[in-house]
């Protein structure tokens, strides 16, 4: 999804752009999670800014709609699996284990979450700011901060 706004702040590589929240868009939006306005009429969002637009900048952004998807799949696919390995192992182990099974397996189950969340983790904060952030695509018009 493409949108248009105004640039408001710029720190290193990111831009805080102010957008016009339009009911309909805004509701089906997949950064609606990182837009600070989210039930007014404008929103301002943090997206990645290697135009290098300043302040007062008009921008197009592009928000990066089948990459949420394709990550939200992974992260909810993973947690399963593990989940269902981490059950799996739990009861296969049970007979060499002075424990339960369903004692075994809920500790398979619960060592598999914590190990995938934290690889999950890491991995999605190495991708965040790469791959998930909106970014801008053309600055439309420069504002009156330039030099």
């Amino acid at each position: 999804m493409r949108d248009k706004g105004l640039v408001v702040d710029t720190k290193e590589d990111l831009a805080q752009v102010e957008v016009q929240c339009f009911t309909d868009a805004c509701h089906k939006c997949s950064a609606q999670s990182l837009c600070i306005g989210q039930n007014q009429s404008k929103g301002l969002i943090m997206v990645r800014n290697p135009l290098r637009a300043s302040p007062g900048d008009e921008v197009e952004v592009e928000i990066p709609d089948t990459k949420y998807s394709r990550y939200l799949i992974l992260l909810f696919g993973s947690l399963l699996v593990a989940s269902l390995a981490g059950l799996g192992l739990g009861s296969l182990l049970s007979p060499l284990l002075p424990l339960s099974s369903s004692a075994t397996s809920l500790i398979g189950l619960i060592s598999a979450l914590i190990i995938a969340g934290v690889f999950l983790s890491r991995y999605f904060r190495a991708k965040n700011k790469a791959t998930l952030y909106p970014v801008i695509i053309e600055i439309i018009k420069k504002g009156g901060r330039h030099g």
